[in-house]
């Protein structure tokens, strides 16, 4: 990869097929949670929280799926807006529980069937 310095960024394939790239500085670039919250007032913070506990409340859909509930006002009375909820996605990232899905699962014990046979005589 070619930066736009000039330099050179070189990524090899790991044994397991990801591509990596030393770093030779010992610096790693991490964005954390707080780095993000410095961005917003804390008004601002607070209602993102509250939309991703509305996330969580209403079943964890994704975010296109919740910004869509409250543009269309499908949620009653509800305090979060759209830009609420791109905040919440900035500072806390993607809620995992909608990326990782829902798990649909066919219970047998409701549904038992009493199968009789009848022996004609």
């Amino acid at each position: 990869m070619h930066k736009a310095d000039g330099t050179k960024r070189v990524f090899k394939p790991s044994k397991k097929g990801l591509f990596y790239s030393c770093v030779n500085n010992n610096v790693a670039l991490v964005t954390t949670v707080e780095d993000n919250t410095n961005k917003y007032m804390v008004r601002e913070y607070s209602y993102a929280k509250k939309a991703c506990e509305l996330q969580n409340i209403i079943g964890r859909p994704s975010t296109q799926d919740l910004i869509n509930y409250v543009d269309k006002n499908l949620i009653p009375n509800c305090p979060v807006t759209k830009q609420d909820i791109i905040r919440a996605e900035d500072i806390f990232g993607p809620n995992i529980g909608s990326i990782k899905g829902k798990r649909h699962t066919l219970h047998r014990s409701m549904y038992k069937f009493i199968h009789k046979t009848y022996r004609e005589k």
